[in-house]
């Protein structure tokens, strides 16, 4: 089926009067006998010619580009879905006036299968070069370009930050303020990082001592640092959907003023298929948590500080380590178990202590991996001070030890074999005794493939420790990229405004004023291409609009609605009072006549008496629908 198939089922199924006015606006007086299919060709052929597609485009406005984008960007959404995001800069009449403006020029179209018209798409015919020249997300969202805003101090979302605060909770005994000294850390952000850790089991309360996780721990371990700051601040806004959402919809390489923040928030809510509640507390939520700033130019967004280079640790003799530079969660959680935090800033000063060192230990990182990493950081070997004391302490340590996991007792027959299997072997964290093993909670099941192996039986397992699911608890799903990965129109539309050569040429034709002012309104409503479509035999007259002045022609107009339709009406009441009805009835009231009807778009009975009426004029609805 061509692209343009359902467009083309659309036109041919217009009622008669409204395909033959739009056939003869275009190609003019239609001749009999005549065939509808191939009127419909040649409608299309002369839509498709380059010279009048250029045209049609061109005389596409902003205002006009800014509403086809937000059709083709939130894909079939309905006509009150499409009110809402522009409700705070236009009234519903001047809204739904310039839709129907848009479908009679036929830039856009009903979907197709929905009688009821409202629910509107770019049309088939125009979108390759809508999509090229017109669709402008920036425009839309009224964001500006800006270079991107880098941050001058962590937040309390970058890993050494959470690291530091890991080390200085457990140093603290479990106090969440004052952890992280030689910054203006406060307490309210260190509780942020603490309700995160515990949330995501990362960290347990064991009476006043906060435990950190290490086996929790190394599930983030495989993650980049900026998806590991990512997961932690989906994590915080996982409460709030919609605050989560539109800060994944933000760009850091653009700012959002307060009317852009707005349209942006109902459009991520639209999308997502949540209410758009307060956007004032989005803002003030982003704000609050250091994930947004706002400046001159609107509000931007703050991204994790991400170190440029390779990471480095200097290893002083009297244990202080210096950390600069990109190391990994895993790098900065094995400096943060094993050290303890003195001051954190582009360079990090941490401190090994005895007492630090053995917590290191006992979290079950070794200390040939903590003695390892400082030596590969630092390009050299350790002082010779330094790796005395920390055998010394390895060794103190070990004289005590206490491990989390699950036991595998055999007899002799089983014994040996598994002493002497290398695969059972690298599960065991420690041989207890002949035929008694202790194996870590993550590695049971596989070491008990292996026993069963070797026995030959199938053996009930105990029920597996429950863990969180941490990347699912922080993580919610949802595509990101229609706001994320788009470009400007990659060749701008030039604008050419023929209107005013148009009227002049109206002016000159000999024709009758009444034609004359049809087709100055065609001009005026972007349906008149060039001059060619300036003939009064294509004119047919058509009641369109009716002043204060003139009551008789007010009261024709209204009666010429209610019985074609296919129209509403929009009243002006004052300088300041507008409104779009439904005429239902037309009934004399005294000396004055009184139209009811129903408001739109809500459909609140109103009666207006027609001498109050300043100006009224016939607005269209969708031919199509």
């Amino acid at each position: 089926m061509k692209p343009t198939e359902e467009w083309r089922k659309l036109i041919f199924n217009l009622s008669d009067q409204a395909f033959f006015d739009l056939v003869r606006n275009y190609l003019g007086d239609i001749h009999t006998p005549f065939n509808k299919h191939n009127l419909l060709d040649q409608l299309e052929a002369f839509l498709l010619k380059k010279a009048n597609m250029d045209q049609i485009i061109s005389m596409i406005d902003s205002s006009d580009a800014e509403l086809l984008t937000a059709i083709d960007f939130l894909e079939k959404a309905s006509i009150g879905q499409l009110y809402a995001l522009f409700s705070d800069e236009k009234p519903y009449y001047s809204f739904y006036t310039q839709l129907m403006n848009l479908e009679e020029r036929l830039l856009i179209c009903p979907v197709p299968g929905k009688k009821d018209g409202q629910t509107v798409v770019i049309s088939p015919l125009f979108r390759d070069e809508l999509k090229k020249q017109i669709i402008d997300i920036d425009l839309f969202l009224g964001c500006r370009k800006v270079s991107i805003k880098k941050n001058s101090k962590y937040s309390w979302y970058d890993i050494p930050v959470i690291s530091a605060f890991v080390s200085g909770l457990m140093s603290k005994k479990g106090k969440a303020k004052a952890v992280i000294p030689g910054r203006n850390f406060s307490s309210g952000q260190g509780e942020i990082i603490k309700n995160i850790l515990l949330d995501n089991s990362l960290l347990y309360q064991n009476g006043r001592q906060p435990v950190p996780v290490k086996e929790n721990f190394k599930r983030l371990f495989s993650l980049d640092n900026r998806d590991v700051s990512r997961f932690f601040i989906q994590s915080y806004l996982s409460t709030d959907p919609l605050v989560a959402f539109i800060y994944e919809n933000m760009r850091c390489d653009r700012s959002y003023p307060d009317s852009s923040f707005a349209r942006l928030a109902r459009c991520t809510a639209y999308l997502a298929g949540l209410d758009e509640g307060d956007i004032q507390a989005c803002k003030d939520k982003l704000i609050k948590a250091s994930l947004a700033v706002e400046d001159s130019t609107g509000l931007r967004k703050l991204n994790p500080v991400l170190e440029a280079g390779e990471g480095k640790v200097v290893v002083q003799p009297d244990f202080s380590l210096y950390a600069q530079g990109a190391l990994s969660l895993e790098e900065n959680m094995t400096i943060a178990f094993y050290s303890e935090i003195r001051e954190l800033d582009v360079i990090s000063r941490w401190e090994v202590t005895r007492e630090s060192f053995m917590r290191g230990i006992r979290s079950g990182i070794s200390a040939d991996t903590f003695i390892k990493l400082l030596e590969k950081k630092s390009g050299s070997p350790l002082p010779q001070n330094i790796l005395f004391s920390f055998k010394s302490w390895e060794e103190e340590c070990q004289g005590i030890a206490v491990y989390r996991g699950c036991v595998i007792k055999v007899d002799q027959r089983f014994s040996k074999l598994l002493d002497n299997n290398s695969t059972f072997k690298g599960y065991v964290k420690e041989k207890l005794s002949d035929g008694l093993y202790l194996i870590p909670d993550e590695d049971f099941p596989d070491a008990m493939k292996v026993v069963e192996g070797i026995s030959g039986q199938s053996l009930a397992l105990p029920p597996e420790a429950k863990n969180t699911d941490m990347s699912a608890a922080a993580t919610i799903e949802y595509d990101f990229r229609r706001f994320q990965d788009y470009d400007k129109p990659a060749a701008k539309a030039k604008r050419h405004d023929i209107s005013e050569r148009l009227l002049k040429k109206i002016e000159a034709l000999d024709i009758t004023k009444e034609q004359q002012d049809i087709l100055a309104d065609r001009v005026h409503r972007k349906l008149i291409l060039s001059e060619d479509q300036l003939e009064g035999g294509s004119v047919r007259y058509e009641l369109m609009e009716a002043r204060g002045i003139d009551y008789n022609r007010k009261v024709r107009l209204c009666q010429h609605v209610m019985e074609v339709g296919g129209a509403f009406l929009e009243l002006s009441l004052g300088p300041d009072e507008t409104l779009l009805m439904k005429p239902l009835q037309l009934k004399k009231a005294g000396k004055d006549m009184l139209v009811t009807g129903d408001e739109i778009p809500d459909g609140t009975p109103v009666q207006v008496p027609l001498r109050k009426v300043r100006y009224m004029r016939k607005v269209r609805t969708s031919l199509m629908g």
